[in-house]
């Protein structure tokens, strides 16, 4: 079997090697926006038939995920982009697939982005910080403004992420940022984290939002919960805007 890859189709593979798996609709939504989801799965399936593409799906009913295939990685690696075929799926795939829908919604943004870092990237990037996000990303404003991501599913105590917070609040040297903007996926959630927060006492800025709500709007137009004081706010704006 042999398929014609198309610019788009290259693109397509540079992104799967970035993001190491993204979903099916994922996909969709940044490389076959006006295509029916039914032909999107075709294509993949074609791709990944031939070996550009690994898809994997849990159960019949399950949506898929992809990864870069054997032979999509030398055409990747021909744009100077190091890429590795994954052996197997990762043990905590909702953890990282929702990193890469924060990803999405950024890069997608009207607002020029500097870089997206997940926290697998990281290393490669000279990272020497005990403390490790779940992402990092700038955007140009025209100024740059650096941001932290942690992405919270409600899988790790909120003892063990404020911990993280404590070692943000410190400083990561040779690292400035704005703020650390912590996504998850129960509002509730947001709820808790306000009132832990508070009690810490923290200097730096520390916004909330989940993940429902930045999939139904801009990311940079979507509100976030200031947790030091349960005001809301958009992530460009200064507190004294709010």
């Amino acid at each position: 079997m042999n398929a014609r890859l198309t610019d788009r189709d290259l693109r397509m593979l540079v992104k799967c090697a970035i993001c190491r798996w993204l979903t099916t609709g994922q996909i969709q939504q940044l490389y076959f926006p006006k295509a029916t989801l039914n032909a999107v799965q075709k294509r993949l399936r074609k791709l990944s038939d031939i070996g550009y593409l690994r898809s994997y799906r849990e159960h019949p009913t399950a949506e898929a995920v992809h990864a870069l295939g054997p032979k999509g990685k030398p055409l990747v690696e021909e744009k100077g982009i190091e890429a590795a075929v994954s052996a197997e799926v990762p043990q905590q795939l909702e953890h990282l697939l929702g990193v890469n829908e924060i990803r999405i919604a950024v890069e997608t943004s009207a607002v020029q982005v500097a870089y997206f870092f997940a926290y697998w990237q990281l290393s490669d990037t000279g990272w020497s910080h005990v403390v490790i996000p779940d992402a990092v990303f700038a955007v140009r404003t025209p100024e740059r403004r650096t941001f932290v991501i942690e992405y919270d599913r409600s899988t790790e105590t909120l003892t063990k992420l404020l911990q993280k917070l404590r070692s943000y609040d410190r400083g990561l040297t040779g690292f400035p940022f704005e703020a650390v903007l912590i996504v998850t996926e129960r509002t509730r959630r947001v709820e808790l984290l306000s009132r832990e927060v508070r009690r810490a006492n923290l200097s730096l800025a520390v916004l909330a939002s989940n993940l429902a709500d930045l999939n139904q709007a801009n990311f940079f137009e979507s509100e976030f919960v200031d947790l030091a004081d349960s005001t809301k706010r958009k992530v460009m704006a200064q507190r004294n805007e709010a």
